[in-house]
């Protein structure tokens, strides 16, 4: 039992570590894990979709971790943004925690100005992840201002789906280039 605990920490400190910078070019198996990576969470902003709209309340665990996961997936595809997100050798959690906690609308604003820069769809479901971080309801507010926050988190989570589709259908490959199809 220790064991499996232990290989459980691992696994998830190793997914807490910054990605490598990301290469100059994908392969075709490397462009399909990305856009897959993609569509999964596509799936769990279609989960937090629902759960928000039934009127529950998505907690700063809940989001922050699918945002940390999410910062560093996108990062490891773009140079900018992981240089952003990663600087002085700082993972995703010390961005969230440093960077953005602090100055949620500055980082925000960085964000959206690095997007203009490039790299357009992957950058704005960046800043997208950072806006739904600040749209988390407190349970300790009046209902009318928890109503408000998760209204706010919706608008947030379905631009951040958006950007995912986007980004998912710039990586799909033509069927002749699909891993396993070789003629």
């Amino acid at each position: 039992m220790r064991r499996v605990i232990a290989a459980l920490m691992v696994t998830v400190l190793l997914g807490c570590a910054a990605p490598p910078p990301p290469p100059p070019e994908l392969s075709a198996e490397e462009r399909e894990e990305f856009r897959q990576d993609m569509l999964a969470n596509i799936d769990k902003v279609d989960i937090f979709l629902q759960k928000t709209r039934r009127g529950i309340n998505l907690t700063e665990i809940t989001l922050g971790w699918f945002a940390m996961i999410l910062l560093n997936e996108l990062s490891a595809r773009d140079a900018g943004l992981h240089a952003h997100i990663h600087h002085d050798d700082a993972n995703a959690e010390l961005y969230l925690r440093n960077d953005f906690q602090p100055d949620p609308a500055g980082e925000i604003a960085a964000l959206d100005a690095l997007a203009r820069r490039g790299e357009t769809d992957i950058r704005l479901a960046a800043r997208d992840a950072l806006v739904c971080l600040t749209a988390i309801p407190d349970p300790k507010s009046s209902e009318e201002q928890q109503r408000e926050a998760r209204t706010e988190l919706i608008a947030a989570l379905l631009t951040l789906k958006r950007h995912l589709a986007q980004i998912a259908a710039a990586h799909r490959l033509p069927s002749a280039e699909l891993p396993g199809t070789a003629n």
